[in-house]
């Protein structure tokens, strides 16, 4: 998604609406991957307060140096920006919420997508939520890749995105 796009989609969905409908809340630990620019993650960081954190993931350094200009902008100190490989930093079982947005259409290799959703299903507490969008997939195909490996299970869909929790039983990869 070019910039301008962004920009464009933030205007028409602000970020602080979709996360509040979502259920983000003061206190909360998020982990916003795929964070580009930072709208969703910098949103997550005001709603969360000072008792919260938010960890933003990207691949692209030029995305997270937009995450850090723009906490620098608006007085945060709650975002931890981090590198795609970073990820391990976050401790097991210690996220309240992972968002998931726009990143599903990206990577359509299934060993992939199963290592991802192995990650958010480590770093999610016990009764965590996987908050998932995508405006390049339809529902099937979201709940299909989210819930097909047995590590999560559909929970509710609001007006925004669909979430899952973790499931109580998982199945090994093949």
């Amino acid at each position: 998604m070019e910039l301008c796009e962004i920009r464009l989609r933030d205007l028409i969905r602000p970020p602080a609406k979709v996360l509040t409908d979502a259920g983000v809340q003061s206190g909360m630990t998020v982990l916003d991957f795929g964070c580009g620019p930072g709208g969703f993650s910098l949103a997550a960081a005001q709603i969360v307060g000072r008792h919260g954190v938010v960890y933003a993931v990207d691949v692209q350094p030029a995305a997270l140096e937009s995450v850090r200009r723009g906490a620098a902008r608006r007085g945060i100190d709650n975002l931890r920006p981090l590198l795609g490989n970073e990820i391990s930093q976050v401790p097991s079982a210690s996220v309240d919420m992972v968002l998931l947005y726009d990143v599903l259409h990206i990577d359509p290799d299934p060993a992939s997508a199963r290592a991802l959703l192995e990650t958010i299903h480590r770093v999610l507490k016990p009764d965590g939520v996987l908050s998932v969008r995508d405006h390049h997939l339809e529902e099937t195909p979201i709940v299909t890749q989210v819930t097909g490996g047995g590590l999560f299970r559909p929970a509710e869909h609001n007006r925004w995105a669909f979430q899952f929790e973790k499931s109580e039983s998982v199945e090994t990869a093949p």
